[in-house]
């Protein structure tokens, strides 16, 4: 019960502590099919002095929970950019916020909301269509921090080959059992719909679909997508121990994947500067190694 417990308040991301910041993004408010005709708002973020000549990699950022659109501007992660774009150390590239709310990215279960096509069917095409990025999958890279990180890998589940690249930081790595778990938890449902959401643990095989431990078996399992799973050196112990065990299981499958194990707890002051190692190694102006795991003590 408390492992599940945990899985809920990494969906509650504190976003306090910041009444009023620098509002860089662009935001768009549009009526969403997937989300049952209700409007829904994405944020942009544009690299500076960008023309209309260009033609940069589009990345779309999956917020954690109690965060939203606005999430780079109200950590600081835009003026971050800002600088990494204009000196050159960061790799130029516009990215897609989407309204994800505490819907973890997902299809819902019992069809009321449809967060993952809300995000891959009308927010990518509309800012590619914009911003003129480049070609799909060989422009496109999906990223996510916490319960957005969990969305990413279970969307590249879903859509295999769609990204050229996709990153989860400080997600926690379910397995089947750990989402059975998670989904059946009565304290967790009080916070969450699990059951709407995720719907019932059978038939097992269902619920396989969304694990990486059982489809990601064979080098070849994410095809040309390249991986990098990142968590802090003091996470919360769930997403440190999902981690670990993804990297095991995918160095044990011979998976290819980078894991990076980066300074700091979970929280905005640690994704920062991983957000922009992320986009130096998959926009490939970077090369990040394996990081050493240190064992617990």
């Amino acid at each position: 019960m408390r492992r599940c417990f945990v899985l809920v308040s990494l969906a509650l991301v504190s976003i306090a502590g910041c009444a009023s910041f620098p509002q860089r993004l662009e935001h768009t408010t549009v009526r969403s099919s997937a989300l049952r005709d209700t409007y829904a708002e994405y944020a942009v973020y544009v690299p500076p002095d960008f023309t209309q000549d260009e033609r940069l990699p589009l990345v779309l950022f999956l917020h954690g929970g109690g965060d939203g659109p606005d999430c780079f501007d109200r950590h600081g992660v835009s003026q971050r950019l800002d600088r990494g774009m204009r000196d050159g150390s960061i790799p130029r590239a516009v990215i897609a916020i989407p309204q994800g709310d505490l819907g973890f990215w997902a299809n819902w279960y019992d069809g009321s909301r449809s967060y993952e096509d809300w995000a891959i069917d009308e927010v990518l095409p509309r800012v590619a269509r914009r911003h003129h990025t480049q070609a799909c999958p060989e422009g496109c890279h999906l990223m996510g921090v916490s319960m957005g990180a969990e969305g990413a890998i279970r969307i590249a589940l879903h859509r295999p080959g769609a990204f050229a690249s996709v990153t989860s930081i400080s997600g926690p790595s379910m397995d089947t059992e750990r989402r059975i778990a998670f989904t059946n938890d009565r304290l967790v449902s009080t916070f969450v719909p699990t059951l709407h959401v995720f719907g019932p643990p059978e038939p097992r095989s269902r619920v396989e679909r969304d694990d990486p431990f059982v489809q990601w078996r064979t080098p070849d399992a994410l095809g040309r997508t390249r991986l990098m799973i990142a968590w802090g050196e003091s996470d919360r112990d769930v997403v440190r121990d999902g981690g670990e065990a993804l990297r095991a299981h995918l160095e044990a499958h011979g998976v290819p994947h980078v894991a990076h194990v980066f300074p700091g707890e979970h929280g905005w002051d640690a994704w920062g500067p991983v957000i922009e190692e992320a986009l130096r190694v998959q926009l490939g102006a970077g090369q990040l190694e394996r990081a050493q795991i240190t064992p617990r003590q």
